[in-house]
C-alpha cells in the first residue's frame, strides 16, 4: 500500500524482500530517481555488507531485526532500478549492525517514505563490480 502527496511517497510493506518492494514502489509510481527519506520496521534474513575498498563482505542476520533506520538513494541503470540504501539494525540485544543493505524479507511491517526527484537523475554507471551514481538535470 503506498500513497502520495506531492513528492513524497509513503508506502507500507507487509511481505516481499526491501530491495524488490522499493524498486516494485518506483514501477508504480513511474519515478525515475528517489531519495529514501526514512524506513522503520522489521526484516528478518537481513542480508548487510561492508565494503572494503575491493569488494563487500556480506553478513546475514540470523535472527529478525528491528529496522532503526534505512536511508539512501534509488537510481537506473539502463531500465533496472538501482537501490543504493544503509540500515540500522537491532537484534533482541539491542545492539546495532549496519551497512550496506542487501536484501531482507519484511518481517510484520515496513514503512518507507521516499521523496521523488523531478529535476534530478539518478544514473548508475557501471564501474568494476560498483555502480557509481552520475547525476543530470532533465
Amino acid at each position: 500500500m503506498f500513497k502520495r502527496e506531492g513528492n513524497i511517497v509513503m508506502a507500507k510493506f507487509v511481505e516481499g524482500d526491501v530491495i524488490d518492494n522499493l524498486k516494485d514502489l518506483m514501477q508504480r509510481v513511474g519515478g525515475d530517481s528517489a531519495v529514501i527519506l526514512n524506513g522503520i520496521g522489521m526484516l528478518e534474513h537481513a542480508r548487510i555488507g561492508y565494503f572494503t575498498g575491493e569488494r563487500y563482505m556480506e553478513e546475514t542476520l540470523k535472527e529478525p531485526a528491528e529496522l532503526v533506520s534505512l536511508q539512501g538513494n534509488i537510481g537506473k541503470h539502463g531500465d533496472t532500478y538501482v537501490v543504493h540504501a544503509h540500515v540500522a539494525l537491532a537484534c533482541s540485544d539491542h545492539m546495532l549492525r549496519g551497512g550496506h543493505l542487501m536484501g531482507g524479507r519484511v518481517k510484520v511491517v515496513n514503512e518507507i517514505a521516499l521523496h521523488l526527484l523531478e529535476e534530478l537523475v539518478i544514473e548508475r554507471v557501471k564501474e568494476g563490480d560498483l555502480m557509481v551514481m552520475e547525476l543530470r538535470k532533465r
